[in-house]
């Protein structure tokens, strides 16, 4: 069976080769792209009318960085299942991140094994 069997993903990546290819390895493992989002505000309305299993969300975008949209997330839904995605991995970003209750971190360039491993833990599968 595959891991995502029809659970509903939001990526949110400013980059459209970065989004692509999330598509991919998500959509490869089962799992239905709900949207997709270019920047922080835009993640925002699609996490409130999609309401997704889980969110890819990369920290650096325009308009509103991951980081404050992982906050708005977690202070109004926070059980929400939410990987932080970074071109840097940089241990206090991402020990911040952890602590305000995103699930996960993936770094770019992405490793769909790295990453179903990082969704797997996410979703407590």
């Amino acid at each position: 069976m595959p891991l995502g069997s029809g659970q509903r993903v939001l990526i949110v990546d400013d980059s459209p080769i970065m989004r692509q290819m999330l598509v991919k390895i998500f959509t490869d493992e089962g799992f239905s792209v709900a949207g997709e989002a270019v920047d922080g505000a835009e993640a925002l309305e699609m996490f409130e009318s999609l309401k997704p299993d889980l969110i890819t969300l990369d920290i650096v975008m325009p308009k509103m960085r991951g980081i404050e949209v992982l906050e708005r997330i977690m202070t109004s839904t926070p059980e929400a299942k939410v990987i932080m995605a970074s071109s840097v991995s940089d241990a206090r970003t991402v020990m911040h991140c952890l602590k305000m209750g995103a699930k996960q971190y993936i770094v770019k360039p992405y490793d769909e094994s790295k990453i179903m491993e990082a969704v797997k833990k996410a979703l407590e599968l």
